[in-house]
């Protein structure tokens, strides 16, 4: 599988910005404009540097390359943090810009988008698709006239994640999905049963793209990244991010990945591509900078760091929400002792990435890292690091 969730892997705002280096003091970066450090010490702040210090330890018990970490809490960012190395070969560190692959909490990203359309009166959660693409078709009549945007995002379409080990991604393009999804042996009617579906989640972003286009000559692929940029990257300040690896690549703050051979981490070669059709499910590389951004509008009620509502509240909460089981839209919902976190987890190119909402709390949390290998344990268990520390 390309993109994982968590589930699948293991079935004015005040800035507090550390990297820790290897062999190093830490380093304090510098706020940005408007931004200034935190002046005093109180309960959340110490819930952040435990939770710093919980992480790094298992960066270094793990031998995880890097690390990069977010927490905010309101409209305060309480930790922005780097941690270990970017590039081991080069001793280059991660800072709060290095970008990673998100993997699949870029599909949360997705689910907002369609949000700023259902507020728009664009699109509507719950009607048939087929409104938006009388082209579009499932190889039942039945689930082509029914299926709707809240059934392709909570993964209750009837696709079935084997769908993807048919479909030549490396070799295709957006437009192609939806021609290859026609003739896919479905699991059952819409609703009925839960399935983690890449194509699932790419479809719904391209039909926002289909909703919204001007000029179907620019293709399906550049509709929905531009679509992306326009309503959530630059309203949020995302500066940073991309679909585009070998902007990424490019990059003089990108962070290469690792695996481990006989307990050796050795950089990996990337299987990233441009124009990735199934990119609206987890093609995107952000900061952790950027991604402190993204979580701080979810836990905001839509409104971003810089004081622009992105999206309404009540169709954000929305995609919060399961209708189904504990699988809402890009989102998965558990009850962690009696706490309920919203999260996801994404992995992809040997990057291993988890974001997280605490609702009870006004919490939320990112974590970045280039292992997939080294860093399974952690991400497993940071949401619950993090329950305890707020319920102490």
């Amino acid at each position: 599988m390309r993109f994982a969730s968590l589930r699948s892997l293991f079935i004015g705002l005040s800035f507090l910005s550390v990297t820790a280096l290897p062999a190093c003091a830490p380093l304090l970066f510098q706020p940005s404009a408007g931004e200034e450090h935190l002046t005093q010490r109180d309960p959340q702040e110490a819930i952040a540097d435990k939770f710093l210090t919980q992480v790094d330890a298992y960066r270094q018990d793990d031998q995880i390359p890097g690390i990069a970490v977010a927490l905010v809490q309101g409209d305060r960012t309480l930790l922005l943090a780097g941690l270990g190395s970017r590039d081991l070969s080069q001793n280059l560190p991660v800072t709060p810009d290095t970008l990673f692959h998100i993997g699949s909490t870029h599909k949360s990203m997705t689910a907002l988008l369609v949000a700023t359309l259902v507020d728009d009166g664009t699109v509507n959660w719950d009607s048939p698709v087929v409104e938006i693409d009388p082209h579009f078709k499932l190889r039942r009549d039945d689930s082509t006239k029914t299926v709707t945007l809240r059934h392709l995002l909570s993964m209750r379409s009837g696709i079935p994640e084997t769908a993807e080990d048919g479909f030549d991604w490396e070799q295709s393009e957006a437009e192609d999905l939806l021609e290859y999804v026609a003739n896919v042996e479905l699991l059952g009617a819409p609703g009925e049963r839960f399935s983690y579906s890449n194509i699932s989640i790419a479809l719904a972003g391209y039909l926002a793209a289909i909703a919204t286009t001007e000029n179907p000559e620019q293709g399906l692929y550049n509709a929905y990244e531009k679509l992306l940029r326009t309503r959530i990257l630059d309203p949020i300040a995302m500066t940073r991010s991309t679909l585009s690896p070998s902007a990424a690549q490019d990059d003089g703050n990108y962070s290469r990945s690792y695996t481990f051979d006989g307990g050796i981490p050795q950089g990996t070669v990337s299987e990233d591509i441009e124009g990735d059709p199934l990119a609206p499910s987890g093609s995107l590389k952000a900061s952790i900078t950027d991604m402190a951004r993204y979580i701080s509008t979810q836990v905001n009620g839509g409104v971003a760091p810089n004081g622009q509502r992105v999206v309404s509240a009540a169709n954000l909460r929305e995609t919060w929400q399961p209708r189904w089981g504990n699988y809402a839209m890009g989102w998965d919902v558990q009850q962690i002792r009696g706490v309920s976190v919203v999260f996801h987890g994404g992995s992809y190119d040997n990057f291993l990435s988890i974001v997280g909402i605490i609702p009870s709390h006004k919490m939320g949390f990112v974590i970045l890292s280039n292992s997939s290998d080294a860093a399974a344990d952690l991400m497993d268990d940071a949401p619950g690091l993090l329950v305890d520390l707020l319920e102490e």
